[in-house]
């Protein structure tokens, strides 16, 4: 009795295309990140950006801050209008941290010290 080979062949042609259609679309299918001005890629293979980053889902922008230390650490966040009345200062734990307000007017969040502050603290604007 000899085997045919169509079905091995469909097999690996299924694959094949599931393979590739994952290398195409790495990322979630409903968010879409936008890379702003403070970012560094946290690894060669990682798609997590460490620091200020933008975000949509649907028609709703938001804007965030991925912490690639083992520390909590306070943030400067820029926002759009009124000079560094609107800009606050913000606690974030490890990971992502999705910025108070409107994501549009956030235009960058940078690293300026305090390892070791309470999560979620936030301050107005001060020197630094």
């Amino acid at each position: 009795m000899k085997l045919s080979r169509r079905p091995v062949r469909a097999v690996l042609a299924a694959l094949s295309g599931a393979v590739l259609a994952m290398m195409a679309f790495p990322g979630p299918a409903h968010a879409e990140l936008e890379r702003g001005p403070e970012v560094r890629q946290a690894g060669a293979s990682s798609l997590a950006p460490c620091g200020f980053f933008r975000y949509s889902v649907r028609e709703s922008r938001f804007a965030a801050y991925n912490h690639c230390g083992s520390t909590t650490v306070r943030v400067h966040v820029d926002v759009a209008g009124g000079g560094s009345t609107n800009d606050y200062h913000l606690c974030v734990s490890p990971g992502r941290t999705q910025l108070p307000g409107a994501g549009p007017n956030c235009l960058n969040a940078y690293y300026i010290g305090s390892a070791g502050c309470r999560n979620g603290d936030r301050a107005g604007h001060t020197p630094h």
